[in-house]
């Protein structure tokens, strides 16, 4: 594995997914003699492609499953809080279409969730945590709260979606482990959103960044349900934390 090999596969793999996208976009817009018949295929055909395109992502982001401390980055003054809200934000369409109410709580003063770090990649991995969190639950919601940890701002995602196995819990941040965590889906039981890296790529971001990404079973609910260390309660869900450690390598930048 290297950054070259996901680079040049992926951008061939982009360019001929780019080209069929048109061709479907075009048809959809200015083919006025289709039948609902094409027409529904069609969709169905752009948002096969779209969902390809996110897994297309996943793959190019797939370099940080490998840790690499000379993989260029673009260090710059950011916030935690406002990652978390940007993730949220970039995830609502996904998180309606299948019933969540994600809700973001803000626990931090002024400038205490402030770090150095690329805020593209912080919040690409705050979005594949979260992006697990809602394609875990359906019709159930998403909490994210923002705390200041001892090692620098955190970020935690708690969701209602049920229990993971204790055997499979500890296989999650594998690359592929996170499958383990994703409940059999009644209305899309065969469509795949994601490649099944999401997790581990989160988690060797925030590891260059000097944080790191647990999780752990949660019997927290918004409806104001006891916290997973009283006794007797049953797991709820899960609880993801994020925290996002910081850096200060200004002379690394990434190309544009």
């Amino acid at each position: 594995m290297n950054d070259e090999f996901f680079a040049r596969v992926g951008h061939d793999l982009r360019g001929e997914l780019a080209t069929m996208l048109a061709g479907v976009h075009y048809l959809l817009r200015y083919e006025k003699g289709l039948g609902a018949g094409s027409r529904d295929m069609l969709e169905r055909v752009r948002g096969a492609g779209e969902r390809l395109k996110r897994l297309l992502d996943e793959f190019d982001n797939a370099v940080w499953l490998r840790a690499d401390p000379n993989r260029p980055m673009t260090i710059a003054p950011c916030d935690a809080a406002e990652l978390a809200r940007q993730a949220a934000s970039h995830l609502e369409a996904t998180a309606a279409s299948r019933g969540v109410r994600i809700s973001v709580e803000d626990a931090v003063q002024d400038g205490e969730a402030t770090l150095k770090g690329d805020p593209e990649l912080l919040r690409i991995a705050l979005e594949y945590v979260l992006g697990l969190a809602v394609l875990r639950s359906r019709d159930r919601p998403v909490q994210i709260r923002v705390s200041r940890a001892a090692d620098g701002p955190a970020v935690t995602f708690v969701d209602e979606a049920g229990p993971v196995p204790p055997e499979s819990l500890a296989g999650l941040l594998d690359p592929f482990g996170e499958r383990a965590a994703i409940p059999p889906d009644p209305v899309a039981p065969r469509r795949r959103e994601r490649l099944g890296l999401g997790l581990a790529i989160a988690r060797g971001i925030l590891d260059a960044h000097g944080g790191g990404l647990t999780i752990e079973p949660s019997s927290e609910r918004e409806d104001g349900g006891a916290p997973e260390s009283d006794a007797g309660r049953p797991a709820a869900g899960l609880r993801f934390t994020c925290t996002l450690g910081g850096v200060d390598r200004d002379l690394r930048q990434r190309p544009a």
